[in-house]
């Protein structure tokens, strides 16, 4: 199928998906979640061998991905979502502010189908089947997935257990429309497929060059349209002095395996530590327990390629030859170090991701980590290390911490993400274009809405919510 045509006949179902009671449409939600758990064996394995994953790295992440699907059909039933807001004439009018209109709010779904651009390091989670187009479809919005190259397979493999699920559940599979990538033109085909008319908005998982592209011809539309891009973040750790003399064994292995965990190649994969010691101590211990973990390839070539340009950028910014270790076929983990006055002077080195197994520890007086707090860029998770006698410390760099981040993490390691009400997976730019929103958890449904207020309907007429 033709990308065009693709999500012409997406656009063309809206309408009765939008027409379909919350139960129906929990039903299908539900109805795509138990066809994958039934296909669970075939999924897993077909992942497993494009992307380097194993099964067991891959297996929670299925698991999200179904749990989902089934916490949006519980929150289709609820209908609380779609923040009903009624306000009636007040019965003393020189009350209201403003006309006595009675006046009734709620969110409706965007018109058209939703682009969702899959993630190369979540085939399952982030995927076709993943947090956007569930989340997508609950607010009542076909969606279009566009293939990633990375893993051809496992996307087509998912699509076509969702689209006979939503037909054997009775309704049209064009609900969930797929389009083909083989690699060769995958800009060409972002560009038709966000610049087409009957696409209402876009979910990208990416990098920020990649994330801001889209951003960019949305933006130059006749009819711009919203893109949700979750792009680069370095997510740094911050060790206070506290829990340094501690603990630091203990939060040096738990950092390096969080590091190591899927070979680095997660969103949310610590890359900054921030010391306040002018010792090699913390470093020394860190990479002891970075190389428990052994060589491994990287989810694509693609991939490989973006974290030797990063981690030689950031190695030559720092002083450090890494030629050996990027020349070699398997990656290891690797660890940089570097005072903490160079990453306030040196930009790349508090700017770059590593999309991979790699941190970079910088080691100063803890006014030169408040410095470098101020000139982190935005992040999807900062972490902070410390004890009771840290406590005074921490409260006074928290409102600084709380701008640059989407979630603060106390003494604990960034990944690992879990999906609920008060999850906030977003961030302040570059970690994403839309800090406003988050893409896990319940509220991610917002972002494929938008209001609209009823004022003096007659009952009759109003949507169910606001009656």
């Amino acid at each position: 199928m033709k990308a065009t045509e693709s999500i012409e006949r997406a656009a063309a179902v809206q309408r009765g998906w939008r027409e379909c009671g919350p139960s129906r449409k929990a039903a299908i939600l539900r109805a795509i979640a138990h066809a994958l758990n039934e296909g669970r064996s075939l999924i897993l394995a077909t992942a497993a061998s494009e992307t380097a994953l194993t099964e067991a790295e891959l297996a929670p992440e299925f698991s999200r991905m179904t749990r989902t699907l089934e916490m949006f059909a519980d929150l289709v039933e609820d209908g609380k979502w779609v923040r009903a807001a009624i306000s009636v004439p007040e019965a003393d009018a020189a009350r209201a502010i403003g006309p006595n209109h009675d006046v009734r709010s709620m969110l409706v779904p965007l018109q058209g189908a939703v682009i969702v651009f899959g993630a190369s390091n979540f085939p399952l989670a982030y995927g076709v089947c993943g947090g956007d187009t569930a989340s997508a479809l609950a607010a009542g919005c076909p969606v279009v997935v566009k293939e990633h190259p990375a893993h051809r397979q496992t996307g087509q493999l998912l699509a076509k257990v969702a689209r006979d699920a939503i037909r054997s559940a009775g309704f049209d599979p064009d609900l969930l429309c797929y389009i083909e990538d083989d690699g060769k033109e995958t800009a060409a085909l972002a560009r038709v497929v966000v610049e087409h008319p009957q696409a209402a908005a876009v979910g990208f998982t990416g990098s920020t060059k990649v994330g801001m592209t889209l951003v960019r011809i949305a933006g130059a539309r006749q009819r711009p349209i919203p893109v949700f891009a979750e792009m680069g973040s370095v997510n740094p750790n911050i060790i206070f002095q506290g829990a340094l003399a501690g603990r630091a064994a203990a939060i040096a292995r738990a950092l390096a395996d969080s590091i190591a965990a899927r070979h680095g190649q997660q969103c949310t994969c610590p890359g900054i530590v921030l010391v306040p010691s002018n010792d090699r101590s913390f470093a020394e211990l860190l990479e002891a327990e970075l190389q428990r973990h052994p060589a491994r390839r990287m989810l694509s070539p693609g991939v490989r390629a973006g974290f030797v340009d990063s981690v030689t950028r950031v190695a030559e910014a720092v002083g450090e030859d890494i030629s050996a270790h990027t020349a070699a076929r398997e990656t290891m983990p690797l660890l940089l170090t570097a005072p903490t006055r160079a990453g306030l002077s040196i930009p790349e080195i508090l700017e770059t991701e590593m999309f991979g197994p790699a941190a970079v520890v910088l080691s100063g007086t803890l006014e030169e980590s408040r410095l470098a707090i101020e000139q982190l860029p935005g992040s999807l998770t900062l972490s902070l290390w410390f004890d009771d006698s840290d406590g005074p410390t921490v409260g006074e760099l928290l409102p600084a911490i709380v701008n640059k981040s989407g979630r603060i993490i106390f003494n604990g390691v960034p990944t690992g993400v879990r999906v609920a009400a008060g999850m906030i997976h977003g961030g302040p730019f570059p970690a994403t274009n839309r800090p406003d929103t988050t893409a896990v958890g319940p509220r991610a449904v917002e972002r494929w809405c938008r209001p609209v207020c009823f004022q003096g309907c007659p009952g009759g007429l109003l949507p169910l919510e606001l009656r």
